[in-house]
C-alpha cells in the first residue's frame, strides 16, 4: 500500500488568522476556550464557504418549486426553505467567526478595563470610548470601522428566534430574493433583494475584520522559533523550527526532523534535496562546528 504525502506547512496560502494559530504558542499561554476560539474562528469560517458554495449548487432546484405552483395552484416551497436555511446558516457561522474572535482579544486584554465577554458590548464599549487607554489602536479601529456590524447583529440575532425564511429567483434578473416574515423593519417584513450579493458583501466584510485583528494580534508575537509540522511523508510526520517574521514560504525555519532522517536505514525527506529548512539546518551544524 502506498502512503500519501501531505504538506502541512504552507505559509505562503495563510491569511492572518491561520498564520496566528500556528505560531500564538510561542507568546501566549491561552486557555482552553482561548484555543477553542482561535480554531473557532477559522472553522466557523470555512464552514460558512461550504454553506455558501452548497446553497449554489441547491438554488437551481427552486424551478421544482415554480413548477409545482405552475401545476397545481400551489407550492409546499420545499427547495425554497432548503435553499434559505442553508444561507441563514451563512450568516450564523460567519457571525460565530467574529464572535470566536472577539473572544481571543478578551481573553489576551482581560486585564484591560472595558473588555467584556459580549461580542455585543465589546463593540459597543469601544465605539463610546469605553475602553482602557492601553488598548491597542489598531484593535479599536478594526471596531469603529466595521459600520457594518449593527445591522449583520441585528439579522444574526433575528434568525436565532424565528423560523426559516423563504428565497424566490426573479425570471427576469435571474436574482434570488430573501424574505423572511417573522423579522420586521420599520413595520415591514424583512427582504433582501439579492441574497447572494449580501452573503459575498459580508463575507468580505468579516474576513477583513477577522484578518485585521489577527494580522495585529500576530505582530506582537515573540520572534522566537515555534516547532511547526511540515507534513507526513510515507506515513511519517516531518517538523521544523520557524519564527514569526521567518514565516513566508515553504524554505523558512530550520529542520527539526533531519535529526533522524539522516541517520542510516531511515528514510530521508522527500525534499530534503530541494527544501530550504533543511540547507538551513546543515548550515547551522557547520557554523557551529
Amino acid at each position: 500500500m502506498k502512503s500519501g504525502t501531505v504538506r502541512m506547512y504552507a505559509p505562503e496560502q495563510w491569511g492572518s488568522l491561520e498564520k496566528f494559530s500556528k505560531f500564538y504558542s510561542g507568546t501566549f499561554s491561552l486557555s482552553g476556550t482561548g484555543k477553542r476560539s482561535v480554531s473557532g474562528a477559522i472553522s466557523h469560517f470555512h464552514k460558512a464557504v461550504t454553506l455558501r458554495d452548497l446553497a449554489k449548487k441547491i438554488t437551481p432546484n427552486l424551478d421544482a418549486d415554480e413548477e409545482e405552483l405552475n401545476q397545481h395552484g400551489y407550492t409546499h416551497a420545499i427547495n425554497s426553505k432548503e435553499l434559505s436555511a442553508v444561507l441563514e446558516g451563512v450568516i450564523l457561522e460567519l457571525y460565530s467567526s467574529v464572535d470566536c474572535t472577539r473572544k481571543v482579544v478578551t481573553e489576551i486584554y482581560s486585564k484591560y478595563k472595558g473588555i467584556p465577554d459580549s461580542t455585543r458590548k465589546y463593540f459597543q464599549n469601544i465605539k463610546k470610548g469605553k475602553i482602557d487607554d492601553r488598548f491597542p489602536e489598531q484593535l479599536i479601529l478594526a471596531v469603529t470601522e466595521a459600520s457594518w456590524y449593527a445591522g449583520f447583529r441585528m439579522i444574526r440575532d433575528e434568525l436565532t428566534h424565528h423560523d426559516t425564511g423563504s428565497c424566490h429567483r426573479d425570471r427576469d434578473t435571474g436574482k434570488v430574493r430573501y424574505m423572511h416574515s417573522g423579522i420586521n423593519i420599520k413595520g415591514k417584513p424583512f427582504v433582501i433583494e439579492d441574497i447572494f450579493e449580501k452573503i459575498e458583501q459580508t463575507f468580505s466584510e468579516v474576513n477583513q475584520f477577522v484578518g485585521r485583528v489577527f494580522a495585529y494580534l500576530y505582530t506582537q508575537l515573540n520572534d522566537e522559533p515555534v516547532l511547526q509540522f511540515c507534513g507526513i511523508f510515507g506515513g511519517r510526520i516531518y517538523t521544523r523550527y520557524v519564527a514569526p517574521s521567518e514565516a513566508i514560504d515553504f524554505h523558512s525555519g530550520i529542520c527539526d526532523a533531519r535529526k533522524w532522517f539522516d541517520l542510516d536505514g531511515n528514510p530521508t525527506c522527500i525534499f530534503a534535496n530541494e527544501c530550504g529548512a533543511y540547507k538551513n539546518a546543515n548550515n547551522s551544524i557547520q557554523r557551529t562546528s
